[in-house]
Parts: structure tokens; C-alpha cells; sequence
């Protein structure tokens, strides 16, 4: 089952029950995880982020009785909207001996910054080998106070050769909420959606290739502020990469794998003293490829509030290692920031550190920090402490960002606005997942947050407590 695109939405319940759920941990049941990107979020026919990519992700609940809960998320692009967050509680299980899976659930479809947005959708669904059905239902779909119900029919088959696997769908999008006077149509707009995709693991990831697509006219993609003439209602080609884990209560130690995954739910992005969200939660994760000589490479991505640009991915190439037996540890890298659909904002940076036992410092360098065409300055000062009682572990850091691009000509004041930023966090490891919880700020004046775009009014620039859940595999 890949649970990137949503599969307990279309209720791919042959996958949910043909996989037996791993042994509970003294009762609890287990946790898994999933992260991926997409080279463009499609939901029922329609580009949720304006034919643009997505980093997808979240966390499940399964029970040994079939009971199971969950959380997922991708970011989107709906104006001031950024982030859609699903919750969802549900049971699967097998009818006796048959072979027939069934799955029951309610989800929560969760917009940061709209709650008009909100909509509770419940499903009910049957799957036999490689076929399953699915209905789905709103008594409000998407703050319309309309139902609306959703059809759907999908074959997953794995054993082709090469280890590929072929998945199909077609769906069928219609109620009251699909009304002909929405539109000024003859017809209501009911409407169907497909799709018929070919993915593979390889190198533990999992590759998907999909054709996706609709039946939808103008005024049917426009009747919900879609752009038709920007393309988010046609017919597209869309690449999935991702990985999940079934267990993250499990070890993955002596793991074969090459490449590893991360996954973080935060309360706020702070970077370097400064929201990047707008006081808003973000979806955080990335892969990471590491060689036993000390080279990695990796990707990594968050949601951002920055008008129309609303992802950042984040590539970055470096070398880490020890210095003989020292114990002194040293890092080199270089990464470059890339923000979809802002060129503009894009910026190489380099760093290089180093560690020894809970102490850290590093120093980054750019010669064009975003865009500015000057250059910046970041040195920083860690700590990390992880033998405090009850499992607790403790991080502190302060860093100073300065140079060229922090002149006082940017804010018309009479000295450079170099400033310093700092962190004091709490974690601990609950069933395999970190919970952190850190104060974070720094000593920015007001013309110093707005000389970026920053809104001091807003508190952009304040202190703030961030919670993080996050979980690597």
C-alpha cells in the first residue's frame, strides 16, 4: 500500500488487509511512517499545488483488532493556504475466511489558516485480490453545505515482471455539492476521474510513474477557483518517489537499504531566528544517501509562507568523517536552497564544522544570499547532552548571522544589523517517534524582521515554543 497518495482516502483496502499488521508492542499496536514527493499533488482529478510538486507525508495507528488512526499531510496552493493535514480514524479487517477485505473510516480534511475549507468525509469500502471498491460521503463538502459522494473502482496488480507493479482507478465525483447552477450548465457537473500507474522499489525507495487525468470542462474546473487555463484540470504525468516504514517501534539497524528517510511535523519552521511559515505548522522530510568513505548526499523539504511561493527542497552534497582517533568529528558541505516558482530566492551556501563529544561549531558562507547579490555570514555554537533521566536528551544553540547582505543601508539604520539567534530544546524517543520541545528566538529589531518581507507585526520575528515530531528511518 503507498500511503503517500492517499490510500486510505481511496480505500485501497485489498492492500490494507492482504498485509498482516507486524506484532503489537505489549498491547499498543504499531506506529509506521511514510514521506515522498510528487512532481505534482493530484486529488480526484484536479493539481492541488498549480501543477507544481508536493512533499507528502504522515503517520498510522494499526491495531492488532484492525482499529487503526492516523495523520498525513502535503503542502497545496489555495492562495493564503499552504498546508492541507488529514486526520483520520478507521477499521479494516477480513470477512472470516473469504478473502474479502472490508474498511470503515472517517477523515478530516485540516487547512491551516481556513477552516471554511474543512470537510469531514466518511468511506466505506470492499476489496477482493487484486480488485476493491470504495464509497465515500460529506454532508458539507468543502464548506458548500452540499453533499457530495464519491465512487470509486481500482485494480492493484504486483506480480508483473521485473518487479514492476501496474495499479488503476477511475473514480466518479457527483451530488448535490456538483449542482448544475454552480456553473450555469444544462447538466450537473458530475464528473470522473483515472489513473493507471507502474511503480517499482529500487534502492529502497518506491517509483511510481503515473498518467492521470478527467473528463472536466471549463466550467467545471473554474466553478471551484481552479485555473483550467493554467492547466490544474488536465490530463498530466505524474513521478512519485517514497518510502515507508511499517514499524518505526523497530530497529532499523544493519538496515541493507542505502538510502534513508525522514519525516517531522513542526509547530512552526524557524530558521535562523525567523519563521518561515508565518506562525504556521509545516510538513518537514527528505532522503539521505550516505557511503561508509564519509560522502552523502540528500534532499530535503518544507512548507513556506513566502506570498506565492509555498515549497522549499533543499539538495545539498557533503563529506563527514573523524579526524584519526581523536574523536574530533568534521563536516563539509555545500547546499543549495530552491523554492518552486521563485528563482529568485534561490541560494548556494557552504559549511564547514566541526564536533567533539556534546560540543559543536560550524561556519557557512554564500556570496549571493537570496538574490541579494552580497554575501552572508553563519557561525554557530552547539551543544547536545543525551544522558539527562527518564531517556530525556537536551540541545542548545546560538548562532550569528552577519556580512555584506545585513548592511545598514537596508534598513536605514546607523549600524549593520548582524544578529544573533538562539535555541534550548527537550527531547525524548516515545514508541520510536522524538518529541522536541524547544524555545527559540533572537535579537532582531523591527526594521531589522521587515527588511526581508518578514511581518514583525504579525510576530514573525518573536520568541516562540516549537513542538516537533519526527521520526527517521
Amino acid at each position: 500500500m503507498n500511503t503517500i497518495k492517499k490510500s486510505l482516502l481511496s480505500l485501497a483496502v485489498a492492500s490494507v488487509v492482504a498485509t498482516p499488521l507486524l506484532a503489537s508492542a505489549e498491547g499498543f499496536g504499531t506506529i509506521s511512517a511514510n514521506i515522498g514527493f510528487t512532481s505534482d499533488y493530484y486529488f480526484r482529478g484536479i493539481s492541488q499545488t498549480g501543477n507544481d510538486g508536493a512533499l507528502q507525508g504522515g503517520f498510522d495507528w494499526s491495531h492488532d483488532s484492525g482499529v487503526y488512526a492516523g495523520v498525513w499531510s502535503s503542502n497545496v496552493d489555495f492562495g493564503d493556504v499552504h498546508l492541507e493535514t488529514d486526520t483520520y480514524l478507521g477499521f479494516a479487517n477480513e470477512i472470516g475466511d473469504t478473502g474479502i477485505g472490508y474498511d470503515v473510516n472517517v477523515l478530516r480534511y485540516n487547512y491551516n489558516d481556513s477552516p471554511k475549507y474543512e470537510t469531514t468525509e466518511w468511506t466505506a469500502g470492499l476489496s477482493y485480490s487484486y480488485f476493491s471498491a470504495s464509497y465515500s460521503y460529506s454532508s458539507d463538502w468543502y464548506n458548500t453545505d452540499e453533499s457530495s459522494s464519491y465512487v470509486k473502482l481500482g485494480f492493484d496488480y504486483d506480480a508483473l515482471p521485473y518487479g514492476l507493479a501496474l495499479s488503476a482507478s477511475v473514480g466518479n465525483s457527483f451530488g448535490d455539492a456538483f449542482d448544475k447552477d454552480k456553473v450555469g450548465s444544462a447538466d450537473d457537473f458530475d464528473y470522473v476521474d483515472y489513473k493507471v500507474g507502474v511503480s517499482k522499489d529500487f534502492y529502497g525507495l518506491s517509483w511510481e510513474l503515473a498518467y492521470v487525468g478527467n473528463d472536466m470542462g471549463r466550467k467545471e474546473c473554474e466553478s471551484y477557483a481552479y485555473d483550467y487555463d493554467a492547466g490544474n484540470c488536465d490530463d498530466r504525468f505524474i513521478l512519485t518517489v517514497s518510502k515507508s516504514m511499517d514499524d518505526v517501534t523497530k530497529s532499523t539497524e544493519g538496515s541493507e537499504l542505502p538510502i534513508a528517510a525522514n519525516i517531522a511535523y513542526v509547530t512552526d519552521y524557524y530558521f535562523r531566528g525567523i519563521s518561515q511559515t508565518g506562525n504556521d505548522g509545516a510538513l518537514q522530510g527528505g532522503f539521505d544517501y550516505s557511503h561508509d568513505s564519509g560522502v552523502y548526499v540528500g534532499v530535503w523539504a518544507s512548507n513556506v509562507d513566502f506570498g506565492d511561493v509555498h515549497l522549499e527542497v533543499d539538495t545539498y552534497l557533503g563529506f563527514a568523517n573523524e579526524i584519526g582517533d581523536t574523536g574530533i568529528g568534521y563536516d563539509v558541505n555545500v547546499l543549495r536552497y530552491n523554492y518552486n516558482d521563485s528563482p529568485d530566492y534561490e541560494t548556494t551556501e557552504w559549511t564547514a564544522g566541526l564536533s567533539y563529544s556534546y560540543f559543536s561549531a560550524s561556519y557557512s558562507y554564500s556570496d549571493d544570499w537570496y538574490d541579494s547579490g552580497e554575501s552572508s555570514n553563519y557561525v554557530k555554537l552547539g551543544f547536545d547532552y543525551d544522558e539527562l533521566p527518564y531517556g530525556l536528551a537536551m540541545s542548545a544553540s546560538v548562532g550569528n548571522s552577519f556580512g555584506d547582505a545585513f548592511d545598514k543601508d537596508k534598513v536605514g539604520s546607523t549600524t549593520d544589523f548582524d544578529y544573533v539567534d538562539y535555541k534550548v530544546g527537550i527531547s525524548k524517543d516515545i514508541v520510536g517517534v522524538n518529541f522536541d520541545l524547544s524555545y527559540v528566538g533572537n535579537d532582531l529589531s523591527k526594521k531589522e524582521c521587515n527588511a526581508y518581507g518578514y511581518d514583525d507585526d504579525k510576530g514573525n520575528c518573536d520568541d516562540r515554543v516549537i513542538l516537533t515530531v519526527s521520526k527517521s528511518f
